[in-house]
């Protein structure tokens, strides 16, 4: 799950928890609605927003039986970005194996993305205020990334046959690119307090890089510049789920609560 790091206006003493299956949702919403001819169109539109729209599967299932802290942090739920790296690897297997099921294109870009949680995005962005895991080099997570660049070896041929489209490295790289996008835009909203951010990287209609900003504008706005959408506004909420802030006691006691939470609607939008 994804803690709002910003205090909800109406609910100063309160957790805005987001589920990674509402991040996906959102997600999701995001690349369906992306319509701007100055940005790189990925292999299949179609599949690529079904991919983004899943790529938090595996975290989502755990969410059914969410934890506490019982160190550190003790009492604090347990979110995506203080789960240990070795924590989230089967989490992430989860998320690829429902996706090969999906199509392999899709398995493969989800693939890529969870390589690049433990690596930087695969090094992407240069960027100073990025999101990203800590590298953190444990065998677990060594033996991880060696499994998954295997895979993604296996689905490359097999995406590349059921889209009858050779998947340069360029293209696949320009693809992951987009993906990567959306989930920024995302988690920018849910996840960082709509920090401002520079990305250098996107890819333009040609494929050549082109720097994409998004700019806080208020409470709920980002501008992003250049607009991906079709109007000069887009309104794209994200689901919470609002919980006391205390320190639980037990991983029973966050759950009577989080079971219970009331729903509330972050009332985001973009504008051009």
């Amino acid at each position: 799950m994804i803690i709002f790091p910003n205090p909800h206006p109406d609910y100063p003493n309160d957790w805005m928890l987001v589920k990674q299956s509402d991040h996906d949702d959102h997600s999701g919403y995001i690349a369906s609605h992306m319509v701007s001819p100055q940005y790189w169109q990925p292999t299949d539109k179609r599949l690529l927003t079904i991919a983004v729209a899943m790529h938090d599967t595996g975290s989502a299932s755990d969410e059914d039986h969410p934890l506490i802290h019982m160190e550190g942090e003790i009492g604090r739920p347990v979110s995506f970005w203080t789960v240990s790296p070795d924590e989230h690897i089967e989490l992430h297997r989860i998320g690829v194996r429902a996706a090969q099921r999906v199509h392999p294109y899709c398995a493969l870009l989800i693939s890529m993305h969870v390589v690049g949680i433990h690596r930087d995005r695969l090094h992407i962005d240069p960027s100073p205020n990025r999101w990203h895991m800590p590298e953190v080099s444990t065998p677990a997570v060594e033996a991880f990334i060696a499994e998954q660049i295997a895979l993604q070896q296996q689905l490359r041929p097999e995406a590349e046959y059921r889209l009858g489209v050779k998947l340069s490295d360029e293209r696949l790289m320009n693809d992951f690119k987009i993906f990567e996008l959306i989930d920024i835009i995302s988690t920018q909203f849910s996840a960082c307090g709509l920090a401002d951010r520079e990305m250098t990287y996107v890819p333009n209609a040609v494929g050549h890089p082109m720097t994409v900003l998004l700019t806080r504008q208020g409470e709920w706005e980002f501008r992003i510049t250049p607009f991906p959408f079709a109007s000069q506004r887009f309104d794209c909420p994200v689901m919470a789920r609002r919980i006391p802030k205390r320190v639980f006691t037990s991983h029973d006691d966050f759950r009577a609560t989080w079971y219970a939470a009331p729903q509330v609607v972050l009332p985001y939008f973009c504008s051009g």
